[in-house]
């Protein structure tokens, strides 16, 4: 089985009632995270979960507000003084995340003495422990590559697509899911060039077939949330829900 606990659906746009993006994705015997936003490690906590329990940390594409944290985590797993970590801290990125690793996080993180770090660039479809993964490039942003993840175990998906647009590709990797969990950073009125509107994540989620809609990465904008949800429901009979903070979904 497997859980989704949403850490963050908010932006990078300070908000008290929404943190930065993050995700924790548990399976029996691991815990990873889905985007490593600013105030994940407290929203953890919030959670229940400690961050050496954290397995690895699976990104999907490194503006600011989706990797806010992974330094403070690795500093955080090198310094809690009444534990020390000896497994290895896997994380996974699109093409271009090691050189972003060498460049913008090491220096400051610096190499840890006890555990080691390691990166992935990620392929199509790899397995990791007994997660199987699939993985599609998104449409997001000319300067750096994105990519939207399928997490699959014992017959069950869950996907999160990261910051993206709207393209057939991410329609194939969401199909049959069981639940979606799409960027919807604004109402159709507001619709910009990079991200879905909540019209848009209606449509896809209809194309794809998912069970379970959840809109996040959600600015603080008006109208009221519930536009959000009708403008999607508009569009799919799947069951659309609004992204909240520290809310499971099994």
């Amino acid at each position: 089985m497997m859980t989704l606990t949403i850490l963050g659906s908010g932006t990078g746009v300070p908000s008290l009632e929404r943190s930065s993006p993050a995700y924790l994705l548990s399976t029996p015997g691991r815990r990873f995270l889905v985007d490593c936003g600013s105030g994940a490690l407290r929203q953890l906590l919030r959670s229940g979960t400690n961050c050496h329990d954290v397995d690895g940390v699976f990104v999907t594409h490194t503006h600011p507000d989706h990797i806010g944290d992974l330094i403070p985590l690795i500093h955080a797993l090198k310094v809690t003084p009444d534990q020390r970590r000896n497994i290895p801290l896997r994380l996974f990125g699109p093409v271009g995340f090691g050189a972003y690793y060498e460049q913008c996080v090491a220096p400051v993180a610096s190499t840890p003495r006890h555990f080691a770090v390691e990166i992935s660039e990620v392929g199509r479809s790899f397995d990791v422990d007994e997660l199987s993964v699939t993985t599609c490039p998104t449409v997001h942003s000319e300067k750096l590559s994105s990519v939207a993840y399928r997490f699959e175990l014992d017959g069950r998906s869950i996907v999160v697509s990261g910051d993206c647009e709207r393209d057939p590709e991410l329609v194939t990797l969401a199909r049959d899911c069981d639940v979606l969990v799409l960027d919807c950073s604004f109402p159709d009125a507001l619709k910009i060039p990079g991200h879905l509107s909540a019209g848009e994540c209606g449509s896809l989620a209809a194309q794809a077939h998912a069970g379970i809609l959840v809109l996040s990465h959600l600015y603080p904008v008006p109208p009221e949330d519930d536009t959000r949800l009708q403008e999607a429901r508009a569009h799919c009979s799947a069951d659309v829900r609004l992204a909240r903070d520290l809310i499971t979904l099994p």
